[in-house]
């Protein structure tokens, strides 16, 4: 077998594979703590859009925008290591995910090499759908 598999686009009904893995991996608490850590009061980010306040200017916006993203980008990486501690509990669901995705067996996925099954959960993690899925879960408790 090739070592490169390529996965399709994520469905709706994968969002109930992935919150079972994701319920699976017990980070519940972890996942609140990241989230209160950047999100919680005392630690808030100037809104883009505070009409109380003269107009902020572009660099001010750009700003803004940038401390949005990194704020983002800090909270997605701290889940990822939450997930990253816990993963063993949930191997065998997500080579079974990780097969359906790349439309092969389950078999298949755990023989890859480390460098190819690596590259895989790499390209699942940049997917498109899962930035909009999370998103979207951000966006529900922001």
């Amino acid at each position: 077998m090739a070592d490169k598999l390529t996965m399709r686009e994520l469905n709706g009904g994968d969002i109930f594979t992935m919150l079972a893995i994701l319920g699976k991996l017990d980070i519940k608490d972890e996942v609140v703590e990241l989230l209160e850590r950047q999100y919680g009061s005392g630690n808030t980010l100037p809104t883009l859009n505070d009409h109380k306040k003269k107009k902020a200017t572009k660099a001010e916006q750009e700003a803004q925008e940038q401390a949005i993203e990194l704020r983002g980008m800090r909270v997605l990486t701290d889940i990822g290591f939450a997930i990253l501690r816990h993963v063993g509990d949930v191997k065998n669901d997500t080579n079974t995910f990780l097969a359906d995705l790349t439309g092969v067996r389950r078999k298949e996925i755990e023989g890859l090499s480390m460098l190819a099954y690596t590259a895989l959960l790499v390209d699942f993690a940049k997917k498109p759908e899962l930035k909009d899925f999370f998103q979207s879960i951000a966006s529900v408790l922001g």
